[in-house]
């Protein structure tokens, strides 16, 4: 059998072999590849590269070009030139032209010393026939003998370039240096504006060709090729070869293209690349041997020869080694399958579809297996979940060998129990055809039983398990010092709830018992649980009942209906009026706790009092200035969450939201542009005041210092904010109250104006009758008289 599996013709080894020699082939293929596109890729490659080392020669000569140019700038525009050349001084003072050419010299020599990579300059002057240079002037021919004389310039050659009309560009020249040896120069220059057919004068700014091509000489073009400066006449500048332009060189081509090929007459080959300078009109030219160009080229090809010849050997030999290697275990995971699974005689067979198929087939029953003990496994802990609710555990069995048993694991502090009842259905059935009520029933308990043990175990251990017509679920769970476990329970609860309406139309009412530190408390937890579930029918379907809020009011009602009497309602409302956010929720937590204390208030009278507080709300808002409606339609959903509060805690925090909300907004309409601490201190302080005042004004002693004095302030100070807040004096308000108490004194016959003054804290009766007339207008004895008329 083995050796029908290794050399039949379905065996992996001839795969193999085949995938072997096509990676090994693969270099191969790339390496003609390679060899074809050589020579086009290295070709833009070494153009692009010497493009780029032209440009950089071109960027170094432009800046000595430019140096040129800036010197040629400053020297025309020199003042004591420009006067020289242009002014009529002359003609009236002809002896002052030697010492202003004397001057021009020496401001000459300055030029020098800012520009130390020019090698000479001069200023040619026609109309005199003189040349000024640095620190002296010569005459033209004398000028001729010390800078250019040469036989391959001549003096007219010099002659005509100095008298050249308009003229401005480089050319290239002959130069005397100080070591009077002959050099090739390239010369700036630029004639001034003509006279009689001739420039009045002309610049010639000259750098020696062996310092430019110093500047370049470092560049690979220099050292590889022929680097030669071109000006816009093609005339060469500047060249890195003593040898002469080829004859044939097409000089028209340079305009045309940046590189191109050039064979001259003699058969040299040559690659010609050239750029042109945008400011100064130059052209770069790199004149390079193909023999050069392509040593490149054939280094690659050499080495494309030597790779395809050792991947060819090297590659053959590894294929050997590791086919070898490679098949190995396959042929003993073969061989250990074959003794399981039977083969088919006469057939051929893969080794890798031989040791998938029995694979699959192992893998098949092991599912298959894990399937059944999974089944039997959830069935044991359902009833042992069960049993542990209802308290009928075997006594003999510890809990923590059956918790290990089936695979429980409660080691977190605190136990509780979830009921759920499954409210309508009717639409989950409906999506699902084809299926029997009793398959329907058990995917349904299956599907709210998962979705509640899922969301469970985000923080905490839940084991879920059909009791009756519900769905318990026995929770472990550990709460940080600042969380509470009932809201966290109802949490997971609104959490299935959601899910569960949302995604499988499945509603559900849920049940939470209290919590509890000892799984032996287990019992109870289940009790309080169906506890609360019975008051399913007072809160109706879809509700998270809690039984540490609903036990307590199960099976009572209050005859005398619920606390909120008209006193604590007014309070509230005054309080929510003026903004008191605190003493308006006092208020609340006193009519919470008043109402639900004991055995507490129905469900109905509950959203009774809700409704009444709403009221109160309503009114609060309607006497500050009619933005109920408006306050509402900001707010559409607070009442909503209100009415549909689970819990009274729900409803109070829902109510102090709505509370801070009112108060803020009552606060701000009523103090405006006052902050809210200071109005409030200073009410309360001119209420205080008053108080005083109403107690105290029989009393002859009470004035500004008095008031003052008790409350532990200046009394000029308590008058202004006084005066501040009410508009009036203090002392004013002191004699408003004695007067208005005095007018009630006089009503009665039997009291004298003497009687009254002395009954509302005036010892003095004249004082009196001055403080009633300029408070009333009257004497109080016309008063009196008018009163028993």
């Amino acid at each position: 059998m083995r050796n029908k599996i290794i050399f039949n013709g379905q065996s992996i080894v001839l795969t193999w072999l085949i995938s072997y020699a096509v990676i090994l082939l693969l270099p191969v293929a790339v390496g003609l590849l390679l060899y074809v596109e050589s020579s086009r890729t290295l070709k833009e490659e070494i153009q692009q590269a010497n493009d780029s080392l032209l440009k950089q020669v071109r960027e170094v000569m432009d800046n000595q070009f430019k140096a040129m140019e800036q010197l040629n700038f400053e020297i025309t525009w020199n003042v004591n030139i420009q006067e020289l050349l242009y002014s009529n001084k002359y003609e009236t003072f002809p002896k002052d032209l030697p010492y202003d050419v004397y001057q021009i010299a020496k401001s000459l020599s300055l030029y020098k010393t800012s520009y130390p990579l020019i090698d000479s300059f001069y200023i040619y002057l026609n109309k005199d026939q003189t040349v000024i240079l640095p620190t002296t002037a010569r005459s033209v021919p004398f000028a001729y003998q010390t800078l250019h004389m040469s036989d391959d310039f001549p003096f007219s050659s010099w002659q005509s370039i100095m008298t050249r009309n308009n003229f401005k560009g480089f050319i290239p020249m002959y130069r005397i240096g100080d070591d009077n040896v002959l050099r090739k120069t390239v010369a700036y220059v630029s004639t001034y504006p003509v006279e009689h057919d001739q420039p009045l004068a002309t610049n010639v700014i000259m750098v020696d060709q062996t310092r430019i091509l110093g500047a370049i000489q470092n560049t690979e073009l220099f050292n590889q090729g022929h680097v030669l400066i071109l000006n816009d006449q093609n005339q060469v500048l500047a060249s890195s070869s003593s040898s002469t332009m080829p004859a044939d060189f097409p000089y028209k081509d340079l305009d045309k293209t940046s590189n191109f090929y050039f064979k001259s007459s003699d058969g040299a080959e040559y690659e010609v690349f050239n750029i042109q300078s945008p400011r100064s009109k130059l052209k770069y030219i790199s004149i390079v041997p193909s023999q050069i160009y392509w040593q490149k080229a054939s280094h690659v090809r050499n080495l494309t020869y030597l790779s395809m010849m050792i991947s060819l050997l090297g590659g053959g030999i590894l294929t050997i080694f590791f086919l070898r290697r490679n098949y190995n275990p396959v042929r003993r995971l073969v061989h250990a399958f074959s003794k399981k699974q039977v083969l088919e005689s006469g057939k051929t067979y893969n080794e890798f579809h031989f040791i998938q198929q029995a694979v699959d087939s192992t893998l098949i029953e092991m599912a298959d297996f894990k399937s059944k003990m999974e089944q039997h496994r959830h069935i044991l802990r359902s009833h042992f979940v069960e049993k542990l609710l209802r308290g009928k555990l075997d006594g003999k069995i510890p809990i923590a060998e059956a918790l290990t048993t089936f695979d429980m694991k409660l080691d977190r502090k605190e136990f509780a129990v979830m009921l759920f009842v499954i409210d309508k259905s009717e639409a989950f059935f409906e999506r699902i055809t084809h299926t029997s009520e009793a398959d329907k029933r058990k995917l349904l308990q299956f599907i709210v039983s998962n979705v509640v043990e899922e969301l469970v175990a985000q923080r905490h251990r839940g084991y879920a398990a059909e009791i009756d017509d519900t769905l318990a679920c026995l929770v472990n769970m550990t709460m940080a010092d600042n969380e509470s476990s009932k809201e966290e329970l109802i949490r997971i609860a609104d959490e299935a709830q959601t899910f569960l309406s949302t995604t499988y139309d499945i509603h559900l009412t849920i049940a939470i018992s209290s919590s509890y530190m000892h799984i032996g408390s287990a019992p109870q937890a289940f009790l309080e649980a169906l506890d609360a579930m019975t008051y399913k029918l007072v809160m109706g379907d879809n509700e998270i009942l809690a039984y540490n809020d609903l036990h307590t009011y199960t099976h009572y009602d209050n005859s005398s209906g619920y606390y909120y009497p008209m006193q604590v309602e007014q309070q509230l409302l005054n309080a929510l009026k003026f903004g008191e956010l605190m003493e308006a929720r006092q208020l609340l937590s006193e009519i919470i706790q008043k109402n639900f204390e004991g055995a507490g208030i129905s469900v109905s009278l509950t959203k009774c009092l809700m409704l009444g507080i709403v009221t109160t709300i309503m009114k609060s808002i309607n006497d500050t200035g009619g933005i109920q409606e408006s306050f509402f339609i900001r707010n559409p959903k607070q009442l909503d969450r209100l009415l549909n509060s689970k819990t009274v805690q729900e409803m109070e925090l829902l109510l102090g939201d709505m509370f801070a909300q009112i108060c803020a907004f009552t606060s701000a309409k009523r103090l405006h542009a006052n902050s809210l601490t200071k109005q409030k201190a200073l009410q309360q302080l001119v209420e205080q005041v008053n108080t005083y005042i109403e107690h105290n004004y029989t009393d002859v002693n009470l004035n500004v210092t008095m008031i003052g004095n008790h409350f532990d302030r200046k009394a000029t100070y308590l008058s202004k904010l006084f005066k501040d807040y009410v508009g009036e004096g203090l002392l004013d308000r002191i004699n408003k109250v004695r007067i208005e108490k005095s007018k009630q004194l006089l009503k009665g016959n039997e009291q004298t104006v003497g009687d009254a003054a002395y009954g509302v804290g005036f010892n003095d009766i004249n004082a009196f009758i001055r403080v009633f007339k300029k408070v009333e207008g009257i004497t109080p004895g016309k008063y009196k008289e008018m009163l028993e008329k």
